[in-house]
């Protein structure tokens, strides 16, 4: 054969196959077609490939509604970049000419999302999982049910796309009135059985999928590769969640490695047992060594809503503290008067409260503050004098966060106490005030100034 023959016969498949590189990322060690002949019906013969390449990395990530649109949209980015290297089958085509449909098998999915939220409208994000699905990829979404099809314009799109058969690879659904409660499903965490090179990825934090997630609040999004523990944790609560049905005796409290994570509700929560009353109360404010300041321990506090009788026994634990000797760092959003004045009536420098929380042009409606609920202390925790652990996830210092679907994650790890406290650092300095003050939330949510 002429080699000028054997370039035009090669050109097209050269053409071909560097299209196909430039959208797809094909997983190592999955089966090609030159190796096994592919099988339309048999998924163990396809190809395993994902549209991005992305490891989500270790630690948290925080998007900044004040900064361009990559600082603000940085959190919904981590996420679809993260379902985009989550990988799915190349699905061969039928005798008919139509693609090959994807297996109903489990042990055939090539890797699975489940996501809990509060709040979908991102037409981004949806996009992403539906392209998820049609690779085969299993995808699994829970979120509350005060958005529905004609409010969130993206769920309607997403239950369009997958349907809500529970039964089913791939569904979304709205928990009737909370998942495993009686009040809200409000947990945001994001599992990835497989990511790029990331296995068994537990994402956790503040941080829905909204506009407000993006250009209104501060928000985070705490993640861990590789713990199979962790991972199974969560997946184990989302499989008891999606039932959608009042489970007795709902709190769990689960440790895989150096994490604990606690599951809400627990209604019976009180002054006494409180789980977050439980972890400051593992805080002691002097003889700390190598940590803190000056042997005493700092406590920094970012909460989105903090009121009610459950703040004020949060705040009287908080004031406690800070009379034995604490440093107390406070950002807040939504928080009572009463609370504020507890927490700060007749204290020095080593207390500082400051609202992130403020209006627009108009001085009505919020439209900046933080949507954070997180803590971290540097000293001495329980028998540790040198230790830096920090909590985050959704549960609000308030009584509603009790009764509904929240998640905290204790993280005991000197890099992730390091960028939490860098980040309240940098939203302090970007604005804050030491004046209390309370505006209702977009939408005409709002707090009780009790």
């Amino acid at each position: 054969m002429r080699p000028s023959l054997t370039r035009r016969m090669l050109a097209p498949v050269v053409c071909l196959l560097v299209g196909l590189s430039a959208s797809l990322v094909v997983v190592s060690g999955a089966p090609s077609a030159a190796a096994t002949r592919v099988k339309p019906g048999n998924p163990l013969t396809w190809t395993k490939a994902a549209p991005g390449g992305y490891t989500p990395t270790f630690g948290p990530k925080f998007n900044n509604p004040y900064g361009n649109k990559t600082a603000r949209r940085r959190l919904v980015t981590n996420v679809i970049r993260t379902i985009d290297s989550s990988p799915g089958y190349v699905r061969p085509k039928t005798a008919s000419g139509a693609l090959a449909p994807c297996p109903s098998n489990p042990r055939l999915w090539p890797s699975e999302i489940k996501i809990s939220l509060y709040s979908i409208a991102d037409r981004a994000f949806v996009d992403a999982l539906i392209r998820a699905s049609r690779r085969c990829v299993s995808v699994q979404l829970l979120m509350n049910n005060h958005l529905d099809a004609t409010t969130s314009r993206s769920w309607g799109r997403l239950l369009a796309a997958l349907g809500n058969d529970r039964s089913k690879r791939s569904w979304t659904r709205r928990c009737i009135g909370g998942c495993r409660g009686h009040a809200v499903l409000h947990s945001k965490f994001y599992l990835f059985s497989r990511a790029g090179r990331a296995r068994n990825t537990v994402m956790v934090g503040s941080s829905n999928m909204t506009s407000n997630a993006v250009k209104v609040q501060y928000n985070d999004l705490f993640t861990a590769n590789g713990n199979s523990a962790l991972y199974g944790q969560y997946k184990k609560i989302f499989n008891e969640m999606k039932r959608d049905q009042v489970v007795s005796n709902p709190l769990r409290v689960v440790t895989a490695g150096r994490y604990t994570s606690t599951f809400y509700p627990y209604p019976a929560a009180n002054a006494r047992t409180d789980r977050t009353r439980a972890a400051l109360n593992s805080i002691r404010c002097t003889g700390a060594r190598g940590a803190g300041i000056k042997g005493r321990s700092v406590l920094y506090i970012n909460m989105h809503s903090w009121h009610g009788p459950r703040g004020r026994y949060l705040a009287e634990r908080v004031r406690t503290m800070y009379n034995r000797g604490c440093h107390v760092r406070i950002l807040y959003s939504f928080m009572g008067k009463r609370t504020y004045n507890l927490l700060t009536r007749g204290t020095g420098p080593r207390m500082v409260a400051r609202r992130v929380l403020f209006p627009g042009p108009r001085g009505r409606v919020a439209a900046k503050y933080s949507h954070m609920k997180m803590f971290a202390v540097a000293g001495r925790v329980g028998s540790d004098r040198s230790s830096w652990v920090t909590w985050t996830g959704s549960n609000n210092w308030a009584d509603r966060s009790i009764h509904g679907d929240e998640v905290t994650i204790r993280i005991p790890s000197l890099s992730v106490y390091r960028a939490y406290v860098k980040n309240w650092k940098a939203m302090r300095a970007r604005r804050s005030s030491p004046v209390w003050a309370i505006y209702p939330e977009p939408g005409g949510g709002g707090r009780a100034p009790d």
